[in-house]
């Protein structure tokens, strides 16, 4: 198609193998972690690394605050959230205050969240997750979405 109409064909993604130190180009927290999203998230389902799964989890919550208006908010976005403390855990915390502050955001994030708080809790997960280039493989999650 791009050949077609004299377009240059964009370059793939690069996909994370899962084991390989996790780095990015990016120097924008919202441009790292576009680059981290096409990395490391799968086009459907969980993902192979904590940190991936962090990015994912941000970006269901996202989705639906912003897109949605947060008219879906169940039991499964608490428990995408409450998930997230214990991935934190199994990292290196680059910064204690911001650690703090993400459990006090992931504590009041609910449906009606005004957007703030939920792309501040973003760049303290991209933050986390630079922090923690050596992948945590993710296993089993108790969440459905």
């Amino acid at each position: 198609m791009c050949e077609l109409f004299g377009v240059e064909r964009p370059a793939a993604p690069v996909v994370h193998d899962g084991k390989s130190p996790i780095t990015v180009t990016a120097t924008d927290w919202r441009d790292q972690h576009a680059e981290l999203w096409d990395m490391l998230v799968p086009a459907s389902g969980k993902c192979k690394t904590v940190q991936g799964e962090t990015v994912r989890i941000w970006r269901k919550i996202n989705v639906e605050i912003f897109k949605q208006g947060g008219a879906h908010w169940d039991a499964e976005f608490r428990k995408m959230l409450n998930a997230l403390k214990k991935y934190y855990e199994m990292g290196t915390i680059p910064d204690e205050a911001e650690h703090q502050e993400a459990l006090a955001l992931i504590k009041s994030i609910n449906g009606d969240s005004d957007g703030e708080d939920v792309l501040r809790l973003c760049e303290i997960n991209i933050h986390w997750v630079l922090a923690n280039p050596e992948p945590i493989e993710l296993g089993e999650v108790n969440y459905k979405r």
